[in-house]
């Protein structure tokens, strides 16, 4: 039977997918600015914005006319290429930052340790060689690479993590060192 035609619930899940994270206990299936619905029509707002990854609202239509347009040019290229758009809004960011360089990376979890590096290099050079502590909240996610689990402090890879646990909001202070 192919996918799309597979019934699915939230069960499903538990069934199917490694147990490093625990979603919902509905499954979104249409949404629309900072709402969603489930697959009974129950209405929710979304507060999790794509996890402040696409924190943009579903289904803007400036934002579907764009990413339509684009993907009729030219979707992917991975960094074996460059392309015009990010080109550009590189350069636009340099322009209104303090940056002279940007590191555009796939995930939170590259663009966190792209800035543990930087800051630990930075520190080294600026101030002293001995400068590679790194200071988190204990238990803090910071996305599921070895340096960035190995930031929070967390005991277990998130391999290991017990299946629909929620991480708790309370965290200790921790520091990392190399």
């Amino acid at each position: 039977m192919a996918a799309e035609k597979l019934a699915v619930t939230r069960e499903t899940f538990d069934n199917v997918i490694l147990p490093v994270y625990a979603p919902a206990q509905f499954v979104p299936v249409k949404g629309k600015g900072s709402r969603v619905w489930d697959q009974q029509g129950k209405e929710y707002i979304d507060f999790s914005g794509g996890i402040a990854v696409t924190a943009l609202g579903h289904c803007h239509p400036a934002l579907v006319e764009t990413l339509k347009t684009q993907g009729e040019t030219l979707w992917h290229t991975s960094n074996v290429f460059t392309n015009e758009p990010a080109l550009r809004l590189a350069s636009k960011l340099i322009a209104a930052t303090f940056a002279d360089r940007v590191f555009f990376g796939n995930s939170g979890a590259e663009a966190n340790e792209a800035a543990f590096k930087l800051a630990r290099y930075y520190a080294c050079k600026k101030h002293s060689p001995f400068k590679s502590k790194i200071i988190a909240f204990h238990n803090a996610f910071h996305g599921r690479t070895l340096f960035t689990v190995s930031v929070g402090g967390q005991r277990n890879t998130p391999m290991a993590l017990v299946q629909n646990q929620r991480i708790s909001c309370m965290c200790r202070l921790t520091i990392w060192m190399r």
